[in-house]
């Protein structure tokens, strides 16, 4: 089959019933985690209900990874990192994470929806508490249904714990200033504690400019973001995932802000790439089609572009040393572009190094 004679991918492919939707927007591909975490009925459903989310996910070897380790650190068994710090290079990707760490807490049978995962620890009830510091106002907090005011990242922490909780963090809440790490470890105590922080280095920036004492809050939430991984590591049943951007670049002017935080914090976390290489095109596909691309659709695809790709790489070879490196180079680009069908395998490439 030439590249003349292939079939529409349209006519080959299902696309998943999100896409066709004529309601179709982009926000339904935006996860906002703090919705997520209450329940809020304006989330998708693929997103918001945690059988629905693990079936419409691919899980990629670094996400199980992370899934069992989190999973045994709640369940207090020892070994596994307790504090661990997600880059991913695009897009929503560390927000899906956070999301799949969410509904794993929350709703353990629900992950049985991946093989690979069934097997996981089960650490039962688990306290979840999620900040979002792409929204978490730094000058005004968040405001309760009764009135109330949280004011900062540790009392929204506590208050999602629960009352209890909370009063341990009132003051330090009230005015502004972090809990030592006495108080933390005695907030961490009881049920396993799972804390999931996202966009960190955006919340700290808006943190700057709220002056508390002869300090600022982006100081004193500094501090408790030190104060917190330490506890947290020497817990018995806590866990702490948080993220940050994957460069300096996407930090735009607050490079220093960025090595700072991951100074603070270094000694006690590891690094987590949950997407690497190819596994974006299975992520893509899992969410965006219906069902796997047929087979021998990507086959002939992928054997009608490598026909042409390998032959202009030869027609320019000047060497049999050349063309030889056109064959096994042309290999390699049929085997990516079967396995992205129906996407072409460059869009991966940009999106992947953007």
């Amino acid at each position: 089959m030439t590249i003349h004679t292939l079939k529409p991918w349209t006519d080959q492919v299902k696309l998943h019933p999100d896409v066709e939707s004529e309601g179709l927007t982009e926000a339904m591909f935006a996860i906002d985690l703090g919705a997520i975490a209450a329940g809020d009925p304006n989330t998708p459903p693929v997103y918001r209900d945690a059988n629905a989310f693990f079936k419409a996910t691919y899980p990629t070897s670094d996400l199980l990874k992370l899934l069992e380790e989190i999973l045994a650190s709640l369940a207090g068994k020892g070994g596994y990192n307790r504090v661990l710090k997600l880059r991913t290079h695009f897009g929503g990707g560390k927000s899906h994470v956070l999301a799949a760490l969410l509904h794993a807490a929350k709703s353990r049978k629900a992950l049985n929806n991946v093989p690979e995962a069934k097997g996981f620890a089960d650490p039962g009830p688990v306290d979840v508490a999620v900040v979002d510091g792409e929204k978490f106002g730094a000058r005004e907090g968040k405001t309760l249904d009764d009135g109330r005011k949280i004011r900062t990242i540790w009392g929204w922490i506590a208050w999602q714990f629960g009352p209890d909780k909370f009063a341990l963090l009132e003051e330090n809440d009230r005015d502004r200033v972090s809990p030592g790490g006495d108080l933390i470890s005695e907030l961490l105590e009881g049920k396993p504690k799972l804390i999931l922080l996202d966009e960190v280095l955006k919340y700290m920036e808006r943190a700057a400019a709220v002056a508390v004492l002869d300090s600022t809050l982006q100081r004193q939430s500094k501090d408790f973001l030190q104060n917190l991984t330490v506890e947290v590591a020497a817990s018995k049943n806590a866990a702490l995932v948080y993220s940050l951007q994957w460069s300096a670049r996407e930090a735009l002017d607050n490079i220093a802000l960025l090595e700072e935080i991951d100074r603070l914090t270094s000694r006690k976390d590891q690094l987590r790439e949950p997407v690497v290489g190819d596994e974006i095109l299975r992520v893509l596909q899992k969410r965006l089609l219906g069902a796997d691309p047929p087979e021998d659709a990507a086959k002939a695809v992928g054997e009608a572009y490598s026909d042409v790709v390998v032959g202009m790489w030869r027609a320019h070879a000047e060497t049999p040393g050349a063309k030889q490196e056109a064959e096994q180079g042309g290999l390699e680009f049929e085997r990516r572009i079967k396995s992205s069908y129906p996407f072409h395998p460059a869009l991966i490439d940009v999106m992947k190094d953007r």
